[in-house]
């Protein structure tokens, strides 16, 4: 390969000429006359580190040439020779252009303006001679450092404890030569608080370059919410570059729960429905996720001071899933994820329980909207009034005037069903609650399985057409029953017909005494196991 003798002195170059694409543009009244593109050359080279373009062409004109125009779109390179009416003009230069991160064809494109006006267009083919650099013995290295990065592990944090949070970086950098190393942890919490440590490590005076073992703890503010970003980028002696890196979070949720248990007894004694193997029947309810933080959740609240808030993030759940079943406790009242309404700051919640009420911000007993913001760390308990729709089906009999006095509880393993599948005399009741219409309360004892139990509209009401109306079932088929995060629950709502629904009832785990409540409003039954 011969390399072009003027291109700095010592290195040969060969350059082959290609042009195509002749325009030609002519004056309106009479043809003028065009420079001409005596030899045309261009070459891709690289040189060293850099890549270069070549060029080397003669242009001759009798008129005089006023103009040569050099563009390339790939390159950016667009650079015009202003001449004072040369008759020969020969360009022989380099421009530093970017290397090919696929190999392609470039082409050069030509404007040659003579002093008459007459313009020439060419396009040249570059010919690409960059696979072999042109200084012997040149071995570059152009892959940048590598670093494989060991830590952190964990980059979801709950925060609920003011103890600040200590974050490790650890990272393995490797190169032919390092020459630097940069780390930094930085963000903001959500009170303004700015957090950046950062650390740099010259390697000008470490002997083994090739290698490096970091290890370093940053802190982090706890008991609040925030966002971090942590790197670790690395140059080495070529100016290579790598960076790795990824986001912390402090007090970003991704579940939280509301608990009604009165004790860390109806934690472990609530409701499950062995048969589905799921909860839903028990003391806790998942909150509906909105935005990045915030919560929300229909309730009824008795005025009980009973009510805590459950927050999980990552994969973590209230409840293991053990075999497929969620017969496992995955929480406690007084867990570090607990948090509950602040006794002396109205609106607010704590995660320090020793400051908790434990109630909603009004002690009146109702229906509310509540509205949990985990990032602000508030609280809002909006009331409404709720009415049950007018339907002979689902709710026989029924009018807010004049409410249904109790619900039975049926089935072939209900204690004092008679072995049967509707209400008889000796059927346990759920009675109406005296501060609620539409919330029926009381006991109920199940044998042998325990399963396929029902709620029913009493008997006086559904008459002889009890297997056509008021039965409150599965509201529909196992799968198709999730809470709001995607998990199995149980659901009992009004079916119409003991077939509606998915045609089954609920079941309970172990065999035992019950205490029972039904919301009518918000198809909530809530179990907890209180003897054998």
């Amino acid at each position: 390969m011969k390399i072009l003798p003027w291109l700095f002195g010592c290195i040969l170059l060969l350059f082959g000429a290609v042009s195509c694409d002749k325009v030609v543009t002519f004056g309106d009244s009479e043809q003028l006359p065009l420079p001409q593109l005596s030899s045309s050359e261009a070459q891709l080279l690289w040189i060293g580190p850099d890549y270069k373009l070549a060029v080397n062409m003669s242009v001759s004109d009798n008129e005089g040439i006023h103009s040569i125009r050099i563009k390339n779109g790939e390159w950016r390179l667009d650079t015009t020779i202003e001449l004072n009416g040369p008759a020969l003009y020969t360009i022989k230069d380099t421009f530093n252009v970017s290397k090919d991160v696929n190999r392609t064809e470039h082409v050069l494109e030509l404007i040659i303006t003579n002093a008459k006006g007459g313009v020439v267009k060419k396009n040249i083919a570059v010919e690409d001679l960059s696979s072999e650099n042109l200084i012997p013995g040149y071995n570059p290295d152009i892959l940048p450092p590598d670093i494989v990065l060991l830590k952190p592990t964990t980059t979801k944090f709950l925060g609920f404890s003011p103890q600040p949070i200590s974050i490790n970086i650890e990272a393995d950098i490797t190169d032919q030569e390092l020459e630097r190393i940069e780390v930094k942890v930085w963000g903001e919490a959500v009170d303004g608080e700015a957090i950046e440590h950062s650390e740099i490590i010259e390697f000008a005076d470490i002997a083994d370059k090739s290698q490096y073992h970091y290890l370093k703890d940053f802190s982090l503010p706890g008991g609040k919410v925030g966002q971090y970003q942590y790197i670790v980028r690395s140059i080495d002696a070529s100016g290579n570059k790598k960076t790795v890196g990824g986001t912390i979070s402090v007090g970003l949720v991704d579940r939280l729960y509301l608990s009604d248990a009165k004790s860390q007894n109806e934690v472990t004694a609530q409701g499950y429905d062995h048969y589905g193997g799921c909860r839903g029947i028990g003391t806790i309810y998942s909150m509906k996720k909105q935005g990045a933080n915030t919560f929300l959740i229909d309730y009824y609240y008795t005025g009980e001071k009973n009510i805590r808030f459950i927050a999980f993030i990552g994969n973590d759940k209230p409840f293991n899933n053990t075999g497929g079943s969620q017969a496992g406790i995955n929480y406690s009242l007084t867990g570090e994820n607990v948090a509950a309404l602040h006794k002396s700051q109205p609106g607010t919640i704590t995660t320090n329980l020793d400051d908790a009420s434990f109630g909603l911000p009004s002690d009146d007993p109702g229906y509310y909207h509540i509205t949990v913001d985990m990032s602000q760390r508030t609280i809002t308990a909006t009331r409404y009034n709720p009415t049950l729709p007018v339907d002979p089906i689902k709710y026989p009999g029924w009018s807010d005037s004049a409410p249904w006095e109790y619900m039975s509880v049926t089935g072939s393993t209900v204690d004092g069903g008679a072995g049967g599948w509707t209400e008889v005399a000796t059927s346990p009741k759920l009675m109406r609650d005296s501060q609620n219409k539409y919330l029926f309360k009381g006991t109920f004892k199940t044998i042998g399985s325990s399963s396929n139990m029902s709620l029913n509209a009493p008997l006086a009401v559904t008459g002889d057409d009890v297997w056509n109306k008021g039965w409150f079932r599965l509201i529909a088929a196992r799968a198709a029953m999730v809470d709001d995060y995607g998990d199995p629950v149980t659901i009992i709502g009004p079916v119409g017909a003991s077939s509606g629904g998915a045609n089954w009832g609920f079941s309970t785990s172990p065999a035992g005494t019950y205490e029972a409540s039904y919301d009518l409003i918000l198809n909530r039954l809530r179990l907890v196991r209180i003897g054998p």
